[in-house]
């Protein structure tokens, strides 16, 4: 057997990463602070973007991002707003099945400490390198895939908006809107 093909029988991870436009969503919905009654959302504020897909990702940058996995893939998704969650900010919170096959297995928050990440360094201007490195969790939402077919399904996010003394984030809402995944 070719290395290649076995290679592509092999588990691969796929990471989605979610940009969310809070200006958007702020513009276009009230402040909805029930967590187990997200807010459905139209496609006009959010951003996926995909790697490990076993196919080239249809819809690449958009709210309707199809991708596709085998079973025994891993999935994560990562959250941020369009400011990098350092003005208002996005948590994943979670991922439902809504539609179509049932393919994931359950998802869980994942979280990662890193005690060497970068980040720039204020005192090294205008560079901000060489970075300081400093300890810092990272989250993301992962599952495996169980199973083929087509799944759609619900991403709920949590939305944290910066307050006026630009110092702390308050929570906005819950929110949520619905992508799909195709599994060979």
């Amino acid at each position: 057997m070719a290395k290649d093909s076995e290679l592509k029988a092999s588990a691969q991870q796929v990471n989605v990463l979610v940009v969310i436009d809070t200006d958007y969503v702020k513009a276009h919905y009230p402040p909805n602070t029930n967590q187990s009654s997200p807010q459905g959302i139209d496609h006009n504020s959010q951003f996926m973007i995909c790697t490990g897909s076993r196919t080239p990702p249809v819809g690449q940058g958009t709210a309707d991002l199809q991708f596709s996995a085998n079973v025994g893939d891993f999935v994560s998704f990562t959250g941020t707003s369009i400011y990098a969650n350092s003005d208002d900010a996005v948590i994943i919170y979670g991922i439902n099945y809504w539609q179509g096959d049932k393919v994931f297995n359950g998802f869980e928050s994942d979280l990662t400490t890193r005690a060497g990440a970068v980040m720039p360094n204020p005192a090294s201007q205008p560079t901000g390198l060489p970075a300081n490195q400093e300890t810092i969790t990272f989250a993301s939402y992962d599952s495996r895939i169980a199973k083929g077919g087509l799944e759609y399904f619900y991403v709920y996010f949590a939305l944290y908006s910066l307050d006026s003394s630009g110092e702390k984030q308050n929570l906005y809402g819950y929110f949520y809107w619905d992508p799909s995944v195709k599994v060979a």
